[in-house]
């Protein structure tokens, strides 16, 4: 029995980058990647400005739909759960969205930027405005 220990943890070790090869189809996604900086956007406006809030059944439908695009693409519930909830990718996808947002000029340096930003999103109807009101 021991004696395949070391096959079991290779395999292991082995199975833990094709993960991650995985999550690439997700990262490359078009609807995906932009379904999620839209989203982290739109959560960024609605915790730093006042007078803008989330429209919570929205956001909830949105989200509804990217985890139903990921299940096309053949992933399965727990695999998507992995790539929401990992540090690395919360880390990228916010780092995309605080670039986008600071080219914009919202910043925690210039916080009233958000709100602009919002307002200019709901106005034009994007995603992003569509989860804000």
């Amino acid at each position: 029995m021991y004696r395949f220990f070391p096959l079991f943890v290779m395999c292991l070790l082995v199975a833990q980058p094709a993960r991650a090869d995985d999550w690439d189809v997700l990262r490359n996604d078009p609807v995906l990647s932009e379904g999620l900086v839209a989203f982290a956007i739109a959560r960024h406006i609605h915790n730093r400005c006042d007078s803008i809030s989330a429209r919570r059944l929205r956001a909830l439908g949105f989200i509804n739909s990217l985890v139903g695009r990921a299940t096309e693409l053949g992933f399965t519930r727990s695999e998507i759960e992995d790539f929401v909830f990992n540090e690395d990718e919360q880390q990228r996808v916010r780092a995309i969205a605080d670039a986008r947002l600071a080219e914009r000029n919202a910043s925690p340096d210039q916080r009233e930027g958000y709100c602009t930003v919002g307002e200019e999103e709901i106005s034009a109807n994007s995603q992003i405005g569509r989860l804000l009101r």
